[in-house]
């Protein structure tokens, strides 16, 4: 009986692994996905919708602001020495009457404006975290 059983075993096994490498030596290896178009309409339309938006509410930091005669040429040197000296930060030159200001990065969350804040502070003092609409790409 106990030997029966080791044949059948061994028999059971046998046919198991055959079978097992005869699928995988002679499968196409294509897999087809059947996707109802509901589906991929809603995930367009996703993706247009955020398209679209291109900007989020979020924050930046202000370095500086300038008013008066020649203002416009000041900021931009502020926004050319800032790019100098952080080139993967971002400088943005905003005009609101009667101010240019120079405003850097784009932050989600203030908590990401604070980290860039302090190393930025070193060389503007006066830089602080202004809430504005940001990219979000």
């Amino acid at each position: 009986m106990y030997f029966c059983r080791q044949l059948i075993m061994k028999k059971f096994l046998t046919i198991f692994f055959l079978s097992t490498a005869w699928c995988c030596a002679f499968s196409q290896g294509t897999v087809r996905y059947d996707i109802e178009p509901g589906i991929v309409r809603i995930q367009e339309d996703y993706v247009n919708n955020w398209r679209k938006i291109g900007e989020i509410n979020g924050y930046r930091i202000q370095i500086a602001a300038y008013s008066g005669v020649n203002s416009k040429s000041q900021a931009e040197y502020a926004k050319n020495s800032f790019n100098n000296l952080f080139p993967y930060t971002r400088a943005y030159l905003i005009y609101n009457e009667p101010y240019f200001k120079v405003r850097v990065g784009n932050y989600q969350f203030r908590l990401e404006a604070y980290k860039d804040l302090e190393s930025i502070r070193l060389t503007y003092p006066s830089a602080y975290i202004v809430p504005d609409k940001i990219s979000y790409r």
